[in-house]
């Protein structure tokens, strides 16, 4: 029983440090901040004009809508899992080209409506459980629930004034 205890201890941390070693640095393993800074550098070189907003990093990290509180915003979101093995900086370009591509071959986004409407961006690394690591990006036009219900009060008014 031991023995056994000893060998599962042992094939655990192995799979744990064969999954958190880096091509950068394998002695340094993979490095989050590096990848979290190159995908919001990457997001400001791609979306030229957008901001970085870190008030919908919560729907960023989220793993669900219902788990967001269904924000406008997590229409535009995408992630997944991070590869350990690949190259922070060049896996955080690619991530965000394509995310780029996405968007823009999106028939509900398009690329004149991100340029043209979409102001801000957030871009997260989030660490999980056991060494793996998550990304999410977010783009925001920053229409509210309340700017709508206002936009349409002022609407009614006018209709009933004129």
């Amino acid at each position: 029983m031991k023995k056994l205890v000893l060998v599962l201890a042992l094939a655990l941390g192995t799979s744990i440090n064969a999954q958190t070693k880096g091509v950068e640095d394998p002695d340094k393993g993979f490095d989050i901040d590096l990848f979290q800074k190159t995908l919001t550098s990457e997001m400001l070189s791609q979306f030229p004009g957008m901001i970085e907003d870190t008030t919908n990093n919560f729907a960023a990290r989220a793993t669900s809508q219902e788990e967001a509180g269904y924000p406008i915003c997590y229409g535009s979101k995408k992630g997944g899992m991070v590869n350990l093995k690949e190259n922070e900086i060049d896996q955080a370009k690619r991530l965000v080209s394509e995310y780029k591509t996405y968007l823009f071959n999106s028939p509900y986004f398009g690329e004149t409506t991100i340029k043209k409407y979409y102001v801000d961006f957030s871009a997260v690394a989030t660490e999980q459980y056991g060494g793996l690591i998550r990304y999410g990006f977010i783009v925001d036009n920053n229409i509210t629930r309340e700017g709508i219900m206002e936009e349409s009060n002022k609407i009614s008014e006018y209709i009933e004034n004129n």
